[in-house]
């Protein structure tokens, strides 16, 4: 196949971005999603969930790196993990560098996209499926979680976004960070995708923050840019520990000596500044993302019409 391109809808429709591409490797589509997968010239190998993109191989590290260790830092020694999504092995790649780790539970709803990733993404999960510790679940992940008595020492929520007809959709509101909350062991910690943070399009996040803030005291937003995904973005940081702290963290990674890519010590402790911007828009979106709006609409946006 010559060139072509791919083109991808961003900002609520109102902004398109194309890639050159160079080959088609895998488009299909699953029970809940299109799948795709190409090559681009840029970006390398591209995945696209429902025309979005998710990951690319030549800065998936960052976003990987981002969510993973500021969560397993935060943890003196964590040796159970759940993965929540994660499809392209990635996530469970950069849980597995941490030599404490003893079990993994990746829980994924998709198992026809996690066949897709593990034949055609080898250079973001790098064999980490077949990980003797590693126990992968093809299982809607709110009713893993809610039927499970096994508590964590560390929980990564790697979603896609909740756009409407999303298996994701149920899993952003106050109700199953309810239930996430229950299956975090003693001084757990817990992170979450937490989406884009332009100032033209915050809002999505500011409330995911205050959603979780009203389940946990301790909640920490930082934010990184990904250059695939056009815009900056944020993960946020949660734990039921008390005496966290940013210096304990920060001070956790610089012993550890990883051989990260993106995350430094000095980036982890800078992440966590944030813009004025984004502290007032935690002030002006306060509503609580939940269950019933989601239901009812089946999108996103229904969730933002709670009056809460």
């Amino acid at each position: 196949m010559g060139n072509f391109f791919v083109r991808e809808c961003i900002g609520g429709g109102v902004e398109e971005i194309s890639y050159a591409c160079e080959r088609l490797v895998f488009g299909g589509r699953s029970r809940f999603q299109d799948i795709l997968i190409v090559d681009t010239s840029l970006h390398g190998r591209m995945l696209m969930l429902d025309g979005v993109v998710q990951s690319c191989e030549r800065d998936e590290f960052i976003y990987h790196e981002m969510l993973v260790h500021p969560a397993m830092f935060s943890h003196e020694r964590p040796r159970s993990v759940l993965v929540i999504g994660g499809a392209e092995g990635a996530t469970i790649r950069e849980v597995l560098r941490h030599p404490s780790v003893e079990r993994v539970v990746m829980v994924d709803i998709d198992g026809q996209l996690v066949d897709a990733c593990r034949e055609h993404l080898g250079a973001w999960h790098r064999g980490s499926f077949d990980d003797p510790r590693v126990t992968i679940v093809i299982r809607d992940a709110r009713a893993f979680v809610a039927t499970c008595d096994e508590r964590f020492d560390c929980i990564l929520v790697d979603l896609s976004d909740p756009d409407p007809g999303s298996p994701a959709l149920l899993l952003f509101t106050q109700e199953f960070y309810g239930i996430l909350k229950n299956r975090l062991a003693p001084k757990g910690c817990l992170a979450v995708q937490g989406e884009g943070i332009s100032p033209q399009d915050c809002v999505l996040h500011a409330r995911m923050v205050n959603t979780l803030r009203s389940v946990f005291d301790c909640v920490h937003p930082y934010t990184y840019a990904l250059p695939s995904f056009h815009r900056p973005d944020a993960d946020i940081l949660v734990t039921v520990d008390p005496g966290w702290s940013l210096d304990r963290m920060v001070s956790r990674a610089r012993e550890a000596k990883l051989p990260l890519s993106y995350l430094s010590p000095e980036i982890a402790a800078a992440a966590f500044s944030l813009p004025p911007y984004l502290r007032d828009a935690y002030k002006a979106h306060r509503e609580r993302l939940v269950d019933a709006h989601s239901m009812k609409t089946g999108s996103s946006q229904g969730v933002f019409d709670a009056d809460l």
